[in-house]
């Protein structure tokens, strides 16, 4: 019924400002928040070619892949999860846009109707232009208002998780996600 669809990049990312490595990346820090609220496993969206560790490395290769509109090559995600009706999916807000490898993903889906829950990880830059080019890349779809989290408060986000979920409590019900009128 749901599908938790993540990109997260290893290694080096922004944390309050200055490059810093953390174990697990902000964005699959706050799936996994989603992950145990709605009872499903995140599903990795992962480029063939794994992005850098350095930041300043991954910042070079994130700029000209989004100036060239480039589609990079995925790891295949299982047909069952794509094909699901409700999708959350949580990505790293790169230059104020959705990272190109999520566009991959986005261009590789049908046009039938779903419901998407973005997510997002910034540094300041709040949802930027996310909500509009999703809409853009799935017409069909209903995306529904986002979840921005600031990636140095992605290890603490369960209160921002349970009050996004709780305005959406009665389509979530709807759509099948929870069972009963009460977030898990």
């Amino acid at each position: 019924m749901v599908a938790l669809l993540v990109f997260s990049s290893p290694g080096e990312t922004l944390y309050r400002g200055t490059p810093q490595r953390l174990a697990v990346g902000n964005t699959w820090q706050v799936a996994q928040q989603l992950a145990t609220r709605l009872g499903v496993a995140p599903t990795p969206i992962e480029p063939v070619t794994a992005y850098p560790l350095a930041y300043a490395d991954l910042l070079r290769r994130a700029q000209g892949e989004q100036r060239r509109q480039a589609l990079p090559a995925l790891h295949p995600l299982p047909t069952v999860v794509v094909a699901e009706p409700v999708w959350f999916l949580g990505f790293p807000l790169w230059f104020g846009e959705v990272p190109r490898p999520v566009m991959t993903i986005l261009q590789q889906v049908t046009t039938e109707q779903r419901i998407v829950y973005p997510f997002v990880t910034h540094e300041g830059g709040g949802l930027g232009r996310t909500q509009a080019q999703l809409q853009a890349a799935l017409p069909h779809a209903e995306i529904r208002p986002g979840l921005p989290v600031r990636g140095s408060r992605a290890n603490r986000a369960g209160c921002a998780v349970d009050h996004w979920l709780m305005q959406y409590q009665q389509n979530l019900v709807k759509e099948g996600v929870f069972k009963n009128d009460r977030t898990k």
